[in-house]
Order: structure tokens, then C-alpha cells, then sequence
């Protein structure tokens, strides 16, 4: 009877033991290898749903012809980016570089299709000179490297209509400009001071282009018209395009307007003129 116990006991421990063993076989034959492949098919499935950047070519295109000096190609080919692959990774870089070469060609020499030269003639101002060509004074002086207002006789002359229009918008913090329908650079706002009645969306048009130095306004004959504040006034009680305080200065909290870094101001100042469209939204 013992005997009998101890070989129940024994059988049973064997086919524990086989049980375990043929465990262990499935595992490694069937199972694991399975499941590696079901893990391999996931991770597949996880990079087959990211998309391509179908737009990083054109983006890395453009930068060998920036490289090459080819300005207007290059901004053509970041432009092409921006209209069809507005998801790319390189959207906001494409825009910021032609946004850096547009100026650079207009405030250039390098020939474009509306720039002209002007030849002085006797008894010409800037003035009258920026009023025929549809310009500003600000552009005629940095496009041809001038520091003062004097001109002379068949001296020449870089001028350029500037036709742009300005979209500020208070949601993105932008002031964008458009050369007609066509992006030309965009603006970041630093501080916004609004009246509580000036609510999106408005239409209206530049008014007026100050320069101020101390106490008093100036114009660009002034020896201090390089250093002197600019603002920019809109048909709109309270909508100024102005200068926001630099760093270590302390804000002007009851001048209205959005404001900008200095050094966009300049710019600004520099290729908006009277009459400027400029719409605000939200």
C-alpha cells in the first residue's frame, strides 16, 4: 500500500514536471516569438502615424540657396512652404526668414520688380521726392545709406512704392504685414493698452507717423531724428503703433497703443506710410 502511495506520488510529480517542461517549450517556440512580432507590428504602427514632413525639403532647400546668395529663390521657395504645407514642423522658421529677407531686398540695392532709381533733380526734397514715388522719407534715407536729409543734383536714388497693409492681431500677439495680398513680415507685440470701447475687428488707416525727442516733435531735417521716439497713429482714438519699454525701463502704462521693440518700430516706421491700411482683429 505504501508502495502503491509513494508511485501515485512519483507519477504525479512527473507529469507536474512535463507539464512544466512542455510550458516552457510553448513559450519559447510559439509565444514569445509572437508576442515580439505583435510588439515589432505595434511600434511600426506607432512611427506609420506620423506623417512625413513633406514641407522640411523645401525648407532645407532653401537654406542651400540661401547659402548660395540667392535670396529671391530661396523666399520663393519658403513662400511655396507656407501656402501648402502650412502643418510643417518648419512653418514658423519659413515664415520668420521671409520675413528677414523681404526687408533685406527692399532696403537693398539687389533690383525688384517695382524699384526704381530717381535722379535728383534741382530744387528736389526728400519730401517731395517720398510724396511722387508713393514712399517714405525713412526708406529713401536707409535704402540709399543716408544719415542726413541733404541731397544734391543727379544724385541717385533707391525708391520703392510702398503699398503695404497691416493686420494686428490682439489673440496671436502679432502685427503682420502684407505687400498687397502677399505675407511681407510679421511683428512681435510686446504690450497691448487699448481703450475698454476699441473691440475687434476694426478697419482704418494710418493717420499720422510722429517723431518726438524730449519734450518737443521733430521732423527727419532734425540732428536728432535717428534717436528720437516714432509712434504711429491710426484713424482709431487709441489704436498707436508705439515703442514698448526696453529692457531695465520702466513701462508708460497710460500710453495707449500696442507696442513693439525698438527696433521693429524702426521698421515700421520705416515701410508703413500714410494712409496704410490696417485692420485690428482678434
Amino acid at each position: 500500500m505504501v508502495r502503491f502511495k509513494f508511485f501515485l506520488a512519483f507519477l504525479a510529480l512527473l507529469i507536474c514536471v512535463g507539464g512544466v517542461a512542455g510550458a516552457y517549450f510553448y513559450w519559447k517556440k510559439f509565444a514569445e516569438p509572437e508576442i515580439g512580432v505583435v510588439a515589432q507590428m505595434e511600434g511600426t504602427a506607432e512611427i506609420m502615424k506620423e506623417k512625413p514632413d513633406l514641407g522640411k525639403r523645401h525648407f532645407d532647400e532653401a537654406v542651400e540657396l540661401l547659402k548660395e546668395g540667392e535670396l529671391v529663390s530661396a523666399r520663393d521657395r519658403l513662400r511655396y512652404l507656407m501656402t501648402y504645407f502650412p502643418e510643417s514642423k518648419t512653418f514658423h522658421e519659413a515664415k520668420r526668414v521671409v520675413g528677414e529677407v523681404n526687408l533685406d531686398l527692399l532696403l537693398s540695392n539687389i533690383p525688384q520688380p517695382k524699384k526704381t532709381i530717381y535722379t535728383v533733380k534741382r530744387g528736389d526734397a526728400l519730401v517731395t521726392i517720398a510724396r511722387r514715388n508713393g514712399t517714405t522719407i525713412d526708406y529713401i534715407m536707409r535704402a540709399n545709406g543716408k544719415t542726413t536729409a541733404l541731397i544734391y543734383p543727379d544724385e541717385e536714388l533707391v525708391v520703392y512704392p510702398l503699398e503695404f497693409r497691416v493686420e494686428i492681431d490682439l489673440e496671436k500677439k502679432l502685427i503682420t504685414v502684407y505687400d498687397e495680398d502677399l505675407f511681407f513680415k510679421e511683428y512681435e507685440i510686446t504690450g497691448t493698452n487699448l481703450p475698454p470701447d476699441l473691440k475687434a475687428p476694426i478697419s482704418t488707416t494710418i493717420q499720422e507717423k510722429v517723431a518726438w525727442f524730449g519734450e518737443r516733435p521733430l521732423n527727419f531735417t532734425d540732428a536728432n531724428y535717428m534717436n528720437c521716439s516714432k509712434w504711429i497713429r491710426t484713424g482709431k482714438i487709441g489704436l498707436f503703433i508705439r515703442k514698448g519699454a526696453a529692457e531695465g525701463e520702466e513701462e508708460d502704462s497710460s500710453a495707449f497703443g500696442v507696442k513693439v521693440s525698438k527696433a521693429d518700430m524702426e521698421e515700421l516706421f520705416t515701410i508703413l506710410r500714410t494712409g496704410a491700411k490696417v485692420s485690428l482683429v482678434k
